[in-house]
């Protein structure tokens, strides 16, 4: 065997042996044996952009990988000095100098419908996508990308594995912070619509608005049988629906969205958009928002319901 084949032999021994306790996924609920969960990796990163993993540069297997140094320029004056991904079975939990972001959760039902939707939109074959997607569920993987420190600035710690775990959403209560329901319609032609104004109402007013989707698209769906799509906010998170059936969500509360802001802030420091952003973000845990995208339907396909609202 090569050089760089042993090398990746050596690095993935030290990592099931030595590094910490593994990112545990979900149980499986299948009875095939088959589980990967590793400890802790940490890329480090140096002012260059250039990337090391126990010491060990991507160069050093023959392959050419850097982050573009105008990025970690902007991570490092924003004081970012290590960003965290799980994978955890049940979604792609995400931190920012250990502070929990609002991140992405899944089911398995949620993942094989956006396959499919995805499928029906690209027009792509995803079969292959679809049968990886056991291993996805079984898979525990925790990357951390360490930066450069800023000058002066306080060293932060990584985020235990165990604090982490427990960085679920916790949503408050209160009133809706804003209010929007609505049904939408998309025609044959791919223009949008509301209650009874069509595109073509719009136009006369001299408020002309082009197709959302294009023909094929629409064909696409209509031959996947896509009826409808919806956008559903709780306190807990932001919510999509393809025929009733749920897709993977973004989990979020008044805490995580204003850690997202807060990072806003950082990298963004002179954007005319920060205030919006660090006033808005965190009532939007508390927005009732319920949008409902009507698709053509074939002719011949029997109308599927939508969720109850």
């Amino acid at each position: 065997m090569s050089k760089s084949t042993w090398i990746a032999i050596l690095v993935a021994v030290a990592l099931l042996v030595g590094c910490g306790s593994a990112a545990q996924p979900a149980p499986p609920k299948t009875p095939e044996p088959f589980m990967l969960a590793l400890p802790r990796i940490v890329v480090t990163v140096d002012n260059a952009g250039n990337p090391k993993v126990f010491g060990l540069s991507p160069a050093t297997f023959g392959m050419d990988a850097k982050l573009p140094k105008p990025m970690v320029d902007s991570l490092v004056a924003g004081d970012v000095q290590h960003i965290e991904a799980r994978v955890v079975g049940d979604g792609l939990k995400l931190f920012a100098n250990g502070k929990p972001l609002p991140y992405i959760g899944w089911n398995d039902e949620g993942l094989v419908q956006a396959v499919d939707l995805a499928q029906a939109f690209t027009g792509q074959d995803l079969g292959s996508a679809k049968k990886l997607l056991p291993i996805l569920r079984r898979l525990g993987l925790d990357v951390v990308l360490r930066l450069p420190k800023k000058a002066g600035a306080a060293e932060i710690p990584l985020i235990s594995l165990e604090e982490g775990a427990k960085s679920a959403p916790q949503p408050s209560g209160g009133p809706a912070t804003a209010i929007v329901k609505m049904d939408l319609k998309i025609d044959d032609k791919g223009q949008p619509g509301i209650l009874d104004v069509t595109a073509g109402d719009l136009a006369t007013l001299g408020m002309n608005m082009g197709p959302v989707l294009d023909q094929e698209t629409l064909q696409r769906l209509q031959k996947a049988n896509i009826q409808h799509l919806l956008v559903r906010t709780k306190p807990g998170g932001l919510y999509l629906f393809s025929n009733g059936k749920p897709l993977p969500y973004l989990a979020w509360d008044a805490r995580f969205l204003a850690n997202a802001a807060e990072l806003y802030g950082q990298l963004a420091p002179d954007s005319p958009y920060r205030e919006l952003i660090n006033g808005v973000a965190p009532g939007l845990e508390r927005a009732d928002v319920d949008v409902l995208v009507n698709l053509p339907k074939a002719a011949n396909a029997p109308a599927i319901p939508p969720p109850q609202r």
